[in-house]
């Protein structure tokens, strides 16, 4: 349960920039979680190949937009080179494949299923609730960016 003096630091912030805090917060670490060295160097989740710190983004398999409910799971956000997520749209079929290999076949089902819930909204409560635990895991890790 989050205290009330956490909630009244964020009481002049909209909602809308809650969600864009927190989101950054979330890539970072997914950033941080799936690189291989310290120099932040990863593999990219749907290409396969060995990339740099610089050509990270935390890729989503579904969508943020399309799919709030899975927008800060983690099981839904992995490094994708800028190639494979931007000028690839996600390039899905090889993300599905490399997914389901790394997270197993039940917890990609959950993620499926959650992704189904259509018309789901944060509220500022939990935005907030997800900022914080981030900004708790930047904390505790020495190797962040």
């Amino acid at each position: 349960m989050i205290e009330a003096k956490t909630i009244q630091k964020y009481k002049n912030k909209k909602l809308g920039k809650l969600i864009e805090e927190a989101q950054k917060l979330v890539n970072a670490y997914v950033r941080q979680r799936d690189a291989i060295n310290e120099q932040g160097d990863f593999i990219c989740i749907s290409c396969r190949k060995l990339k740099s710190k610089s050509q990270c983004n935390a890729g989503h398999y579904f969508s943020r937009g399309n799919y709030g409910s899975v927008r800060f799971d983690l099981d839904n956000i992995h490094s994708q080179c800028v190639q494979c997520n931007l000028y690839e749209h996600g390039n899905l079929i090889p993300y599905r494949e490399n997914l389901i290999k790394k997270i197993g076949t039940e917890r990609f089902e959950q993620l499926e299923q959650l992704a189904r819930l259509r018309g789901f909204k944060f509220d500022r409560i939990t935005i907030i609730e997800i900022t914080e635990r981030f900004k708790r895991l930047k904390n505790e890790n020495k190797y962040w960016q």
